[in-house]
């Protein structure tokens, strides 16, 4: 019996499904970023439309077009191999914290809506505002 309990204890503890806000599932076009003042940062990545989805099953994908900006942006001019892109986990936390598993590790951002818009806040103090595709 006592067995038959630490099982089931350690399933509800460990075994959990991922909680994931199903108000993020979807494509989201970013519109702009603010830097921690609040002025909107106008750097290469700004105006360009980039999309980036979520899915039920804790899938989240980058736009194709970000990847190769920004590895221009490093100097890297290589055409991009798209069957590479990495898709990452995503997982939310309260429905205001969303988890994102990469390579690098996982990492972790304050979230919050405005109508159709979503706003990723960061912890150096910028934020991040994606409108909902329909």
């Amino acid at each position: 019996m006592k067995t038959l309990l630490l099982l089931i204890l350690f399933s509800l503890l460990f075994l959990q499904k991922a909680e994931r806000d199903p108000r993020l599932i979807g494509k989201w076009t970013m519109l702009f970023s603010k830097d921690a003042n609040g002025e909107i940062v106008k750097d290469e990545f700004y105006g360009k439309n980039y999309v980036e989805t979520f899915t039920k099953d804790g899938k989240w994908i980058i736009d194709p077009q970000f990847l190769r900006d920004d590895a221009k942006r490093l100097g890297v001019n290589a055409p991009i191999d798209y069957s590479a892109i990495p898709t990452f986990q995503w997982k939310t936390i309260d429905n205001q914290i969303l988890e994102m598993n990469t390579s690098e590790g996982s990492r972790q951002n304050r979230y919050g809506f405005l109508g159709d818009t979503l706003i990723f806040g960061y912890s150096n103090g910028q934020t991040r505002y994606l409108l909902k595709r329909k």
